[in-house]
C-alpha cells in the first residue's frame, strides 16, 4: 500500500509538472501578443503619417515637424523617410537638411517587393551605429512605392515591455527577431542583446510554434524554456524557468514519502508480530488519501497511534498542500490575486460547453487602462503596482459574485459574466467604469485614470473561448479613438459591444 502511494504521487508529481510548463507557454503566448500589440500601434501611427499631405506636394520640410511631433506620441526613437533609391530626405535623429547616410537598407528591399508593412530583424543604424529595428510602411504615388517611411527603436524599449510583465525572480524573459538575434532581455540585456539566442540552436523552435525544452540558458543555467512565435512578425518570446525552481516545490513531497515509506516498511516488519492490525489499518488509510492526492483533492488525515505511519501523513498532507498552492500559483495573478488567463480559458470554455446544452448566455468585458504607463513614469513601477492592486480590488467589489474577474497581463483585465448578454454587460461595463474613474490615492498623490471597456457575447455557446477573447479586445480597442463615453448595442449574437469613459486626468 505504501509503494501505491509513492506511485500515485509520482504520478501527481509528473502531472503537475506538465501543467506548469503548459501554463508557462500560455504565458509565453500572453506576452507575444503583447508585443505584437506593440508592434501593430507602430504601424497604425505610420500609416496616418503616410497620408500625410506634405508628402503629397514634396514639402519635406513641413513633413519633419509633423513626424517629430508624431513621434513625441507614440514608442519610437525616430522616423526616417527614404526614397525607392535607398536615399534618406527626413530622419528625426537629425536636423532637416543635415547631410544623411545614402546606404540602402534591408528592410527597404523587402517593403518594395511585397509593397507590405514589414517588420525588421535587428540591425545596426548606420546613423547611430547602434542596434535598432524598426517598422516599415509603403507611401505608394501613382500606384507605385515612391517612399518607405519607417519608425525605429532601440531595443531597450522593448526590453523595458519584458520588465513591465514583473516576471518571478530567477526567471527570464527574452525576444528574439525571425533571424534568432536576441531583441531584448530581462537579465543582463547589455551582455546579450545583439547575439544569437541559445534557445535559436534547438530544433523545437524551428518546428512548432510553440512549446518548451530542457536546456542551458546563455548564462550557463539549467532551464527549462517556454517559447511562442508570433505569426505576425515572426518574432518570439522566450520565458526560462530555472530547472531548480520549477521542481523544488514538486520534488520535496515526492521525498517525504520515500523517506517515509522506507521507515514504516522497516518498522512494521520489525514490529509486525506486535503491531500487524494496527499497521494494516494505518495502510489501508494512508492509501485511501493518497488516491485522494492523486486525484487533486485536499487530504486530512487523522493520527494513527504509528510514529512511521503519521510521518507518512504528515508528508502526504504536506504534498497535498504543496500541490494545492502549485495549482493555485497556476490558476492566478502573483501581483493582484485575480484569476489569470489559463483560469478565464478553462471556466470560459466549460461555461460555452454548458451553454451549447443546455442554453445560456455569457459575455466578456475587456477593460484596458487608458495611459497606464505616464503612471508609471512618473511616480515608478511601485506605484503603477499599487495602482494595479487598487483597481482589481474595484474592479472585484463592483461584479457580482458569480462572475469572474482575472488579469491579462500589464494593464489589461478581464470580467466573465455567466447567464448575462450583452444589455447586462453594457450596464456592468457603464459601473465598472465609472467607479474605476474615481480618485485612487497613490504614492502620496491623487491619481484619477479612464478605462476603455469592449464587450463580446455569446448566447448560444457556439464559440470559442479564444475567439470570445479577441471580439472582446477589439471592441475594445474601437474605444480607444472614441470623443466621448458611449455603449455600442450589437445586432446579432457574439458581436461586440463597446464603451469608453472619458481620457485620463490626473
Amino acid at each position: 500500500m505504501a509503494l501505491m502511494a509513492a506511485v500515485l504521487l509520482v504520478y501527481s508529481y509528473q502531472r503537475e509538472s506538465a501543467q506548469r510548463v503548459r501554463d508557462t507557454v500560455a504565458m509565453a503566448r500572453a506576452l507575444s501578443s503583447v508585443v505584437d500589440r506593440e508592434l501593430a500601434a507602430v504601424e497604425s501611427a505610420l500609416q496616418v503619417l503616410a497620408t500625410s499631405p506634405h508628402l503629397k506636394s514634396d514639402d519635406l520640410a513641413a513633413f519633419d515637424a509633423q513626424a517629430r511631433e508624431a513621434l513625441s506620441n507614440h514608442a519610437a526613437d525616430n522616423v526616417v523617410l527614404t526614397d525607392a533609391a535607398g536615399r534618406q530626405w527626413v530622419n528625426t535623429f537629425r536636423s532637416f537638411g543635415a547631410p544623411l547616410p545614402q546606404q540602402e537598407m534591408p528592410q527597404l528591399r523587402k517593403v518594395l517587393d511585397s509593397r507590405r508593412p514589414v517588420v525588421s530583424d535587428l540591425f545596426t543604424g548606420p546613423l547611430m551605429q547602434r542596434p535598432a529595428l524598426s517598422v516599415s510602411v509603403p507611401v505608394f504615388r501613382d500606384g507605385r512605392v515612391h517612399y518607405n517611411l519607417s519608425m525605429g527603436f532601440f531595443p531597450d524599449r522593448l526590453s523595458a515591455i519584458l520588465e513591465e510583465q514583473r516576471l518571478p525572480p530567477g526567471w527570464i524573459g527574452e525576444l528574439f527577431d525571425g533571424g534568432g538575434n536576441l531583441v531584448a532581455r530581462t537579465h543582463q540585456p547589455e551582455r546579450f542583446v545583439g547575439q544569437r539566442a541559445a534557445l535559436w540552436q534547438e530544433p523545437e523552435i524551428r518546428e512548432h510554434a510553440a512549446g518548451a525544452v530542457e536546456m542551458l540558458s546563455a548564462e550557463g543555467i539549467p532551464v527549462i524554456a517556454t517559447f511562442s512565435r508570433s505569426a505576425v512578425s515572426a518574432w518570439t518570446v522566450a520565458i526560462s524557468v530555472p530547472r531548480e525552481t520549477f521542481t523544488a516545490r514538486l520534488e520535496r513531497p515526492l521525498g517525504w514519502l520515500i523517506l517515509g515509506t522506507v521507515v514504516l516498511l522497516g518498522g512494521s516488519l520489525a514490529l509486525a508480530w506486535r503491531f500487524g492490525g494496527r499497521i494494516a489499518g494505518a495502510f489501508r488509510g494512508l492509501s485511501e488519501h493518497a488516491l485522494r492526492l492523486g486525484s487533486g483533492q485536499a487530504v486530512t488525515i487523522p493520527s494513527f497511534a504509528l510514529r512511521e505511519a503519521d510521518a507518512v501523513g504528515r508528508a502526504l498532507m504536506d504534498a497535498s498542500r504543496m500541490l494545492l498552492e502549485a495549482r493555485h500559483d497556476a490558476h492566478h495573478d502573483a501581483l493582484t490575486g485575480l484569476g489569470n488567463r489559463v483560469l478565464l480559458k478553462e471556466v470560459v470554455d466549460r461555461q460555452l460547453a454548458l451553454s451549447r446544452r443546455q442554453g445560456g448566455e455569457l459575455a466578456l468585458l475587456y477593460i484596458d487602462l487608458d495611459d497606464f504607463k505616464p503612471v508609471n513614469d512618473r511616480f515608478g513601477h511601485a506605484a503603477g503596482d499599487e495602482l494595479l492592486r487598487a483597481v482589481s480590488d474595484r474592479i472585484r467589489a463592483g461584479i457580482r459574485r458569480s462572475d469572474l474577474a482575472v488579469r491579462l497581463g500589464g494593464d489589461e483585465f478581464v470580467v466573465a459574466m455567466f447567464a448575462a448578454g450583452g444589455a447586462a454587460a453594457d450596464v456592468a461595463a457603464k459601473k465598472l467604469a465609472e467607479g474605476l474613474a474615481e480618485l485612487y490615492a497613490v504614492a502620496g498623490a491623487e491619481i484619477r485614470i479612464s478605462v476603455s471597456i469592449g464587450i463580446a457575447a455569446s448566447a448560444d455557446g457556439r464559440t470559442t473561448s479564444e475567439r470570445l477573447l479577441e471580439e472582446a479586445d477589439a471592441a475594445m480597442y474601437r474605444t480607444k479613438g472614441a470623443a466621448k463615453p458611449r455603449p455600442a448595442s450589437a445586432s446579432a449574437p457574439r458581436r461586440p459591444e463597446t464603451y469608453s469613459d472619458a481620457p485620463m486626468s490626473r
